[in-house]
């Protein structure tokens, strides 16, 4: 192995990291040198071992190839890699509580796009949309479900059960939100969450209708969601699914008893 080989795989991993995370500058000022570290992975097979010892050495996995970077995702939840609350506070530079409410909204976006287990297996052409309303459902019967857990479960991490209080108790749509001070509204974190996963390749936009965007999840999203948030992802939807089938049943309990 020349040393040269061990830079170049370390340049893909590094810029492959920087893309993954939208790091757009930062992979831009460098594109020239990406395509062609592309470029030899796709051609060279030694090389693309080389590189998947490398990422495997990191519990980095790769999801996608992609023109200027590959795309990876942590291979594990307990990765140095994987998504954390810390890392989500990092994103909005705020405290722990906003970056619960962000994780929060992140696992509404993704129960919206795979309500099911099976559906993180499926096609993601055979799956379907998602609008900013889909998601403040989910949200709704997430909060729902959080005022009927007992204090003392630990199903999901503290933080995201005291946003999920939050949510009870401000508007979804806050006219105040655009004022120093106002609070934010949920209807527009959802919205930012959208336009990121965006940016970073894991969802596509439509608009079929002036004003109305509608997003479609990437085989990258799909694949990264097995993994790096996994616990995070399947808790949430544990909640919800689990809320969802008791308010079944007990509306078909209610109206038996309203046809005796």
């Amino acid at each position: 192995m020349e040393t040269n080989d061990i830079y170049q795989v370390n340049r893909l991993i590094y810029l492959s990291l920087a893309h993954s995370n939208g790091r757009k500058q930062l992979v831009g000022r460098h594109q020239d040198e990406a395509k062609e570290l592309v470029q030899r992975y796709q051609a060279d097979g030694q090389f693309q071992v080389m590189v998947h010892d490398g990422l495997a050495g990191l519990e980095l996995q790769v999801l996608d190839v992609e023109a200027l970077a590959l795309r990876v995702s942590a291979l594990h939840a307990g990765s140095f890699f994987a998504a954390n609350l810390t890392e989500y506070g990092k994103i909005l530079a705020r405290n722990e509580l906003k970056a619960a409410e962000l994780l929060m909204v992140h696992c509404a976006v993704a129960t919206a796009f795979f309500p099911s287990e099976a559906d993180l297996d499926a096609p993601v052409e055979d799956l379907g949309i998602a609008m900013v309303e889909d998601v403040v459902e989910v949200l709704r019967r997430f909060a729902e479900a959080e005022a009927q857990m007992e204090e003392d479960d630990d199903l999901v991490h503290p933080e995201v059960r005291t946003a999920a209080k939050r949510f009870r108790e401000l508007p979804e749509e806050n006219p105040d939100s655009k004022r120093a001070g106002g609070g934010h509204s949920w209807v527009e974190l959802i919205q930012r969450v959208f336009e990121h996963m965006v940016e970073t390749g894991y969802l596509l936009a439509f608009e079929d209708r002036p004003g109305e965007l509608e997003y479609r999840p990437t085989p990258s999203y799909q694949a990264a969601l097995k993994n790096a948030t996994v616990y995070a992802f399947h808790a949430f939807r544990d909640v919800v699914e689990d809320h969802q089938m008791m308010a079944e049943e007990q509306a078909e309990v209610q109206a038996e008893e309203e046809a005796h």
